[in-house]
């Protein structure tokens, strides 16, 4: 799934973390019931069931609060649709991921005003969680902001004789083919996820930000077609030739995120395309392992990273413990609990007074993009269109297994995308 996404400073020394330092954000219009014990439903898609130190922060709620968090992690594919039915009924939902361009935000979650944590962002970070009616219904999570490219094995490229990350598709190609040389399968796709084939969308999509600024507005308008896009056509004819040359792992339709972190983790494979959450599961798998970010080369333009909004959190209208699912929300974000999460999940820092113990050298390439400007805004966020996910998983599936080429892929993806904006009623659909 997306988002990914995906963007984006020194820890107060000694924080004492209490009940005081739970409170709601001043301003909420939480109201609460005043049992002294609460259960928390906190709903989220699966893939981010175990992102992070997300566990171990809830852990830590429940023993300072007394109350009890339910995490209910909903499967990608299907979050949405059974969020949006749990919602309408007004109840088993406290607290949700998701959902951020609905029309109607005020229906189904509470208006967060005068948030504490706005001085604690950049301010291009904080605007970019604000409703399509300008209020502020999200707190963001503790998740470093993400990015999306190619996460590799340093020591798996070095042993095929690539000592620099490529800058272009055919150096991307002709260094994939070194490291099949060597015995190694130089990319792994994670078909059976789905949600991971994405990724390499949302790093495709980067590169289209960056050639031209106005290109996520344009599409989601249908001023122009993703058939008209300029290196549309080039990024997944690579994809393909990379299929046909036998550049991917065997299992690409049917290997699980899971496999692809241990593989690169364990140099069985050289590399995914994936965003930066994906780091903390490298390192899990392999504390050691040399590991590297590169964007994924740009057509015609420069290489950029697009950094995602922080992922947020909401809580629900109908929901019964409001003020303590504020609390709760609060206490995620606070900055030791903003640097635990981004020491177990690498990623760029979404909180001016948190930052890892110690960057991870991926992060750190990443970050080589940003301080030098190459930076545009995640596709997605510029867009705020419903992206047809199952069909652009199904073509992309049917790409790789080669039923299809990139003009019917094409095709394809283009129709999805005019069926998704005319089914959500969009002006110009």
């Amino acid at each position: 799934m997306s988002t990914k996404k995906l963007a984006f400073a020194a820890i107060a020394a000694g924080l004492a973390l209490s009940l005081a330092a739970c409170a709601p954000q001043s301003g909420s219009t939480a109201t609460s019931d005043t049992a002294k014990s609460s259960k928390i439903v906190y709903a989220i898609p699966s893939s981010w069931v175990k992102a992070g130190a997300l566990q171990d922060n809830i852990k830590a709620y429940e023993k300072e609060s007394g109350n009890t968090v339910e995490v209910l992690g909903i499967p990608d594919e299907q979050y949405d649709s059974t969020v949006q039915a749990r919602l309408t009924s007004g109840s088993g939902i406290d607290v949700f991921a998701g959902l951020d361009s609905i029309e109607k935000p005020g229906s189904v979650m509470i208006e967060i005003t005068n948030p504490s944590f706005k001085s604690r962002m950049n301010e291009s970070v904080y605007n970019s969680m604000l409703a399509v009616d300008g209020k502020l219904y999200s707190y963001p999570t503790a998740d470093g902001l993400a990015t999306f490219g190619v996460l590799y094995n340093k020591s798996v490229f070095e042993a095929a004789g690539v000592t620099k990350a490529p800058t272009t598709l055919d150096e991307l190609t002709e260094d994939f083919k070194k490291v099949k040389a060597s015995g190694v399968d130089p990319l792994y796709l994670a078909g059976k996820d789905g949600w991971t084939l994405l990724q390499h969308r949302n790093a495709a999509d980067a590169d289209f930000v960056g050639g031209n600024k106005d290109v996520a507005t344009e599409l989601a308008t249908n001023k122009t077609t993703w058939a008209k896009v300029p290196g549309f056509d080039k990024q997944y004819q690579a994809l393909s030739d990379w299929a046909k040359g036998g550049l991917l792992n065997a299992d690409a339709l049917t290997g699980s995120y899971e496999q692809s972190t241990a593989a690169v983790a364990s140099g069985k494979a050289g590399a995914i395309i994936n965003g930066t959450w994906a780091i903390g599961a490298i390192r899990a798998a392999n504390a050691d392992v040399k590991l590297g970010f590169f964007a994924l080369p740009n057509v015609g333009a420069d290489n950029v990273v697009a950094l995602s909004k922080p992922n947020t959190m909401h809580i629900a209208a109908s929901s019964k413990v409001q003020k303590q699912a504020a609390e709760l929300l609060d206490f995620l974000i606070q900055p030791a609990r903003a640097t635990a999460f981004l020491d177990a999940a690498p990623g760029v820092p979404g909180f001016k007074d948190a930052k890892a113990t110690k960057a991870d050298s991926a992060i750190t390439d990443v970050l080589g993009y940003v301080d030098a400007g190459k930076v545009v805004g995640h596709f997605d966020n510029l867009s705020r269109f419903p992206t047809p996910q199952d069909d652009t998983i199904a073509a992309y599936q049917e790409l790789i297994a080669g039923r299809i080429d990139v003009a019917e892929f094409t095709k394809r993806y283009d129709s999805a995308w005019t069926n998704a904006g005319k089914t959500a009623g969009i002006a110009g659909f």
